[in-house]
């Protein structure tokens, strides 16, 4: 079991079986009330012939990856003898749109109203899968933020081209927006159909939705915190734990605060985000945030922020209201790593365990147990222990500073000293010498590989379970033909990165004991010809009840962990559910013009991959761990590296949890 801080803070579920109840649709259930809570209104309606059609119908799922949509199923009955002839061109049979709150499957409604002997586990292969299908399934979206109706069919759904287009045609012809009805492709079949159809399949663009996109909720929960507008740059020495912040840019570090609104709609998977998510921290986007009239007239007060999977509230808090909240939110005991200084000899990363955590840190040890595991592709490489570290700050008096500065009272209650001090402590470790003898064998190992290599941390203060640190600390890049100098340097600088001030800060909030924080160094060679670099989460963020894992890349060249400004990364939900994998694409790469990243043989690849590590990973986790976020790089030659593995706890919300 990775030793961690669960037991002292962590509270939410662990994850359940891999295999779970049959699945939703695209736009499935929810536990949210529906658009018009009116119980007369019909189980169904064989047409749309107006806006009050669709409120009768429609509700807006709490599992949807994008917000502010309205979701009508609808089912065709390929079998039914007594159905009208359909509109030329358009598939036969009858159609039914479906209450969608009320019935919250497909096989719910066909089992009640047309089969009451249809087997659920059958109907959901023979009904998604199978060529000789009795129903042809799916859902009617309305995307209020782009006020696009798409036409969309499960991600697993085979149904072949041309069905496809004829039930796009008898859709079409039966709702009031037909003109406007357009096919929004989820998986990489699907995109295949559309291409083959052209205009009989009118279809989206990969990334017009979230283009259009005006709210993001990243990680819903309730905040509280007083609202503070930053226009600029992020000053994290001015940042406090109980600030709302409201900010014009996706800030690159971001110390514990209450709740985070960005200007700029955020990687679901980038640092920021899965700081905000280990924390618990209520994360949303809102284009515009930083000028918008609501928040404005909020600035400087208490405020209450719940984001929701559909919407987001702010408004005037009291005092008594978030002194409890925020009393509840933080550990309440201290947690102090274990360090272990006896090992001294570099060791190679594969020949780490979990329970070499005390000399090796967290990223090291459990990149060795991803090593461990046949078919599954690290860099290798070694690490120097946490007995460097240490010896280096004793060596030259740097031990005894901090534990001076660490007592010091303006030093604990002023952020802006504390920045100062931090500053200072980082100069000393970085301006003295290190250990020629150790110089000497790291440049020893690394001398004439012909390859870079990238000197990354790997402490006893993250990537633990209740811990993950995302972004805390510094890695550095080497050339093959550094001298012992640049070696020298690249320990220094990522010593030194024990104390910047958002891994302090993050560390202060969580309780981590300061003193027995260390630093090994992880030593990995770079991996050739990437083409894309990945982080992923092997559980689906939106929906408890559809396994699967979240994968985001991006193009060689540009940032996953840490995108700006409009950047945005392919993002694919891979479902580990079924017999098969499935594929449901979110967004394209910016940087592609639309392009697939990921054919679908990396896809299957990739997500062969991350069900291996979560089945083998999560069991060592224990307790308060339910999934593994990992980074992975793809390269020309189609192979997929692991280069880094930890921990992390995935919260759903009520209605994502069926």
């Amino acid at each position: 079991m990775l030793v961690g801080l669960c037991g002292l803070a962590c509270t939410s579920p662990v994850a359940g079986p891999r295999r779970p109840p049959p699945p939703r649709t695209s736009g499935g259930a929810t536990t949210a009330p529906p658009l018009a809570a009116d119980p007369s209104a019909p189980d169904a309606l064989p047409a749309l012939r107006s806006p009050a059609d669709w409120t009768a119908l429609a509700y807006r799922p709490a599992y949807q990856p994008t917000a502010h949509t309205e979701v009508v199923k609808f089912l065709i009955d390929l079998e039914d003898p007594s159905a009208a002839p359909p509109p030329a061109g358009a598939l036969p049979g009858r159609l039914y749109f479906m209450n969608s709150a009320r019935h919250e499957l497909h096989f719910t409604f066909a089992e009640t109203f047309l089969d009451p002997l249809l087997d659920h586990a059958r109907f959901n292969v023979a009904q998604y899968r199978r060529p000789d299908r009795r129903f042809v399934l799916g859902s009617l979206v309305h995307y209020l933020d782009a006020d696009v109706w798409a036409f969309e069919m499960v991600a697993g759904d085979t149904l072949d081209a041309e069905r496809t287009a004829r039930a796009f045609a008898r859709v079409r012809a039966a709702v009031f927006f037909g003109d406007a009805l357009r096919y929004r492709p989820l998986s990489p079949l699907h995109a295949a159909h559309a291409e083959a159809l052209g205009e009989r399949l009118p279809s989206l663009a990969p990334n017009a939705l979230l283009e259009a996109t005006r709210y993001q909720p990243l990680v819903p929960g309730v905040a509280y915190g007083v609202l503070r507008r930053v226009t600029g740059e992020l000053d994290v020495a001015e940042v406090r734990p109980n600030d709302l912040l409201v900010t014009a840019r996706v800030p690159g570090e971001l110390p514990p605060v209450a709740g985070l609104v960005t200007s700029a709609l955020q990687a679901p998977l980038a640092h920021v985000a899965i700081l905000c998510r280990n924390r618990g921290t209520p994360d949303m986007a809102l284009r515009g945030a930083i000028d918008d009239p609501r928040l404005i007239a909020l600035e400087g007060r208490l405020v209450r922020l719940e984001v929701g999977p559909q919407e987001f509230r702010v408004e005037e808090a009291t005092r008594e209201e978030a002194e409890a909240h925020w009393a509840a939110r933080r550990p309440a005991q201290a947690f102090a790593p274990e360090v272990d200084e006896s090992v001294r000899a570099l060791r190679p990363v594969c020949e780490l365990r979990l329970d070499d955590v005390a000399f090796a840190g967290a990223k090291a040890a459990q990149l060795g147990e991803v090593c461990a595991l046949e078919s599954v592709e690290t860099p290798g490489g070694f690490v120097v222990p946490f007995h460097h570290y240490r010896q280096h700050l004793r060596r030259h008096g740097v031990r005894s500073d901090i534990e001076a500065m660490l007592v010091d009272a303006a030093f604990r209650a002023d952020r802006r000293a504390r920045a100062e001090r931090l500053t200072e402590v980082r100069a000393r470790i970085e301006g003295t010498p290190v250990d020629p003898a150790l110089v000497r064998e790291v440049h020893g190992r690394i001398r004439g590989s012909g390859r870079r290599w990238i000197f990354r941390s790997s402490t006893n203060a993250e990537d633990l379970v209740g811990f993950n640190g995302a972004g805390l600390y510094r890695s550095v890049i080497v050339d093959p033909a550094a001298g012992p100098e640049a070696v020298a340097d690249a320990l220094r600088e990522v010593w030194a990165s024990v104390w910047l001030q958002r891994g302090f800060e993050e560390r202060e909030w969580f309780r981590i004991d300061p003193e027995p924080v260390s630093m090994a160094v992880l030593v990995q060679p770079f991996v050739d010809d990437v083409i894309a670099t990945g982080v992923a989460i092997t559980a689906n963020p939106y929906d408890a009840l559809r396994p699967g894992v979240l994968v985001n890349v991006q193009a060689a060249g540009g940032s996953v962990t840490g995108a700006e400004g409009d950047e945005i990364p392919e993002q694919v939900l891979i479902y580990t559910w079924a017999e098969d994998l499935e594929f449901e694409v979110l967004s394209r790469s910016s940087r592609t013009e639309g392009a697939a990243l990921m054919r679908e043989a990396d896809l299957r690849r990739v997500g062969g991959v991350l069900q291996r590590l979560h089945e083998e990973l999560v069991p060592l986790y224990g307790a308060g761990a339910n999934a593994v976020d990992a980074e992975l790089l793809l390269t020309r030659d189609h192979r997929v590296v692991i280069v880094q593995a930890r921990p992390i706890d995935v919260r759903w919300t009520e209605g994502q949890r069926g």
